[in-house]
């Protein structure tokens, strides 16, 4: 089976795939990986063969618009409505068009039998659906498009549909979520469970020295320090320092540590960003409610002190803190307040309940069917589709 994956340009919307692509590698399946560099980089470093078209799409970049220099987007906008985050796929939408003649194209040459993509990658089951494949959708997060905009979506995409001989806008054939329960959202089109697996990059898993219970991993992700997260970070820094006995690993990248300034005793930077080397063995974990760090916090059963910045990332808060795993943060007074941050730094690392929370969530992702046992239903539907044609 040749599977081709088209991903949205966003490393962090392609890296959960990751562990259903190693599987069908694993499984003697071929892959491609077709994209703007913001994706094919990662999957080249991950070993695979990629296609790449057009230039980087620099999503930071496009956050940052015409917000004040100095300023997190939650001091400027605070936090968004929920029409608004949804609306977030009008963006992918938007970027449908820009190359899905050249995956076309692409996907017609080197004779795929399966096309899967990212939930917001609208362009996958088009081409699917023009060459007679299969197409498979992989949610990235705790908060997928919902009906009502994946119908604004359909509309819209029509006409480029009917120039390419449909009749309508093709839905994907499966869904694969990594959301467990507690997470998932109940307002989205059912799928098919798929275990998270935290990613692990190829560097080397961090050795925590301290004793239980004082153990902290730090990532704030690098768009937040990107667009204006350092002092942010710095006042986590000064929370867990004001807690006796603290080690934390803090993810920054070189650029950013100045405006950060010196770590207190106990914390040492890393450039490492995968969830998968830095979480296991925390006690707590301090994100910006990101879906690999959502998600990976989650199924290591680690409580999550989560302070969201953007779109969805309030919405992984949210369930988080409903899950009683976490404390989502989701206003600039209360993550401008060292009072607030210290609290929940304390709670988190005290509190029982925050711990058997995160091992509940650890128990539904267990329980989740693996990537390998995906690629099953994948061989299944690809085979199907050959004997209906």
């Amino acid at each position: 089976m040749r599977a081709l994956i088209i991903a949205t340009p966003v490393d962090t919307h392609f890296l959960p795939l990751l562990p259903l692509v190693r599987a069908l590698t694993g499984a003697g399946h071929e892959v491609l990986v077709a994209g703007q560099p913001d994706v094919t980089g990662p999957a080249a470093a991950a070993g695979l063969a990629t296609a790449t078209f057009g230039e980087a799409f620099h999503y930071s970049e496009l956050r940052r618009g015409r917000r004040p220099e100095g300023l997190r987007p939650i001091e400027v906008v605070g936090r968004p409505p929920a029409q608004q985050i949804d609306g977030a796929a009008q963006m992918w939408r938007n970027h449908a068009p820009y190359f899905l003649y050249d995956y076309l194209e692409l996907a017609r040459e080197w004779g795929a039998d399966l096309v899967i993509g990212d939930h917001m990658e609208f362009a996958g089951p088009v081409v699917a659906k023009v060459l007679g494949v299969p197409s498979v959708w992989h949610r990235w997060g705790v908060a997928p498009t919902s009906e009502f905009m994946l119908g604004q979506t359909r509309m819209w995409l029509g006409p480029l549909c009917e120039r390419l001989g449909l009749d309508s806008v093709p839905e994907p054939d499966l869904v694969l979520d990594p959301a467990p329960p507690a997470l998932a959202a109940a307002d989205a089109p059912p799928a098919r469970p798929i275990r998270p697996e935290p990613h692990t990059g190829d560097g080397t898993p961090w050795t925590y020295t301290a004793a239980p219970g004082r153990r902290v991993a730090v990532a704030l992700g690098g768009y937040t320090l990107d667009l204006d997260g350092a002092p942010l970070l710095r006042r986590v820094l000064d929370a867990l320092a004001a807690t006796e006995g603290v080690e934390a690993v803090v993810s920054a990248a070189p650029e950013h540590r100045a405006a950060i300034g010196a770590l207190p005793e106990g914390m040492t930077y890393t450039e490492d960003t995968a969830p998968g080397l830095l979480f296991p063995g925390a006690d707590l974990v301090v994100h910006h409610g990101g879906p690999g760090s959502t998600l990976a916090a989650a199924a290591l059963g680690i409580p999550q002190l989560v302070l969201p910045q953007l779109d969805e990332t309030f919405v992984a808060g949210d369930r988080v803190a409903a899950a009683g795993a976490g404390i989502s943060l989701d206003s600039a007074e209360t993550q401008n307040s060292d009072a607030e941050l210290a609290s929940a730094v304390h709670q988190l690392l005290t509190e029982p309940a925050y711990r058997a929370g995160a091992r509940r969530l650890r128990s539904e992702i267990q329980g989740m069917p693996t990537a390998a046992e995906a690629v099953t239903l994948l061989a299944e539907l690809t085979t199907r589709q050959e004997v209906l044609a």
